[in-house]
């Protein structure tokens, strides 16, 4: 297997022409790259290649964001954009595809995780039923994602853009970063200009108290078979590294942690993960090692796909 270097991947596809055969095979897999990649990078392809191996016969899709985007292109769209219509050009692309018709399971890399589970919630594409999340910040950031080293033009534009004002309407609309950057110390700012991240998460408002009300949040995430978050143990590219678990630093105590079973999202069950979790069915795991650090052949990248993929259709 490898090691991936790229921040969060993305990826969609061209659509196959074969008809669909019945089969009790595996399900099918769609992968979602994370932000700086293209969906047929040498690491996504070699991604791809390593499921096929391990689980012959299984269909991958690997999502191109924005379809039929050139590799410079999906780049781009990575750090510009809006959040909702990247994730509505996968939910299209997913929808034209014959062997996704019945479900698949779901692997989204960093940022691609959070429009893998815009899919989930929003799409009314064919059912998500595991979805595998590696390093991506459920719960926002609050420090922005460093660029490559060297870093990129279309990065440090972005980066800029971003630190002029990070709650401004035009960032909110124009800058991918922006639009899953949560703070705490400014919520309020958060829930009256943010749409995406705020919206995934079911949190709309806030009350006189200072409490959350649910808004939006889509069909949830109570429905699917399994959600499995897996979280760097040494990350240092998502900010703060709990948010992988929908966990976040406390403002008035940066060394506690609160954990999901505290924050309001849950108690509330705005999105599901309480009945999810009830059921078995919500894993907070850990890979060790750096942000996108799969481990290599046989590390935990390998094992979490042989846990994870591959079930019967």
């Amino acid at each position: 297997m490898l090691v991936f270097a790229p921040l969060l991947l993305t990826a969609v596809v061209a659509v196959p022409t074969q008809t669909v055969l019945e089969s009790s095979g595996p399900r099918p897999l769609v992968i979602w790259h994370g932000l700086g990649d293209t969906a047929h990078s040498k690491g996504m392809n070699q991604f791809a290649d390593f499921v096929r191996d391990e689980y012959p016969g299984i269909f991958v899709h690997s999502v191109v964001s924005p379809n039929g985007g050139s590799p410079s292109d999906e780049q781009k769209a990575g750090w510009w954009g809006v959040g909702e219509e990247l994730s509505q050009g996968g939910c299209d692309q997913i929808k034209s595809i014959p062997e996704l018709q019945d479900g698949f399971d779901a692997i989204g890399f960093s940022q691609g995780g959070l429009f893998l589970r815009w899919y989930a919630q929003n799409c009314d594409g064919p059912p998500v039923k595991n979805l595998i999340t590696f390093g991506t910040p459920h719960f926002g950031i609050t420090d922005l994602i460093p660029c490559p080293d060297p870093p990129t033009l279309t990065c440090t534009l972005a980066s800029r853009a971003a630190k002029a004002g990070i709650y401004t309407r035009w960032a909110q609309s124009h800058l991918i970063q922006a639009q899953y950057y949560r703070d705490p110390v400014r919520m309020r700012q958060f829930l009256q200009t943010n749409t995406f991240l705020r919206d995934l998460n079911g949190e709309k408002d806030m009350d006189e108290e200072g409490g959350f009300r649910r808004e939006n949040g889509g069909r949830g995430l109570g429905g699917l078979e399994n959600v499995v978050a897996i979280a760097f143990r040494d990350d240092i590219t998502v900010v703060p590294r709990v948010s992988t678990h929908w966990a976040t630093i406390d403002p008035d105590n940066s060394s506690h942690v609160i954990p999901l079973e505290e924050q309001e999202m849950y108690v509330g069950d705005f999105i599901g993960l309480k009945r999810l979790a009830q059921k078995g069915g919500l894993h907070r795991l850990f890979c060790p090692g750096q942000h996108m650090d799969l481990g290599g052949e046989g590390g935990c990248g390998d094992r979490m796909v042989r846990k994870w993929v591959g079930w019967p259709a």
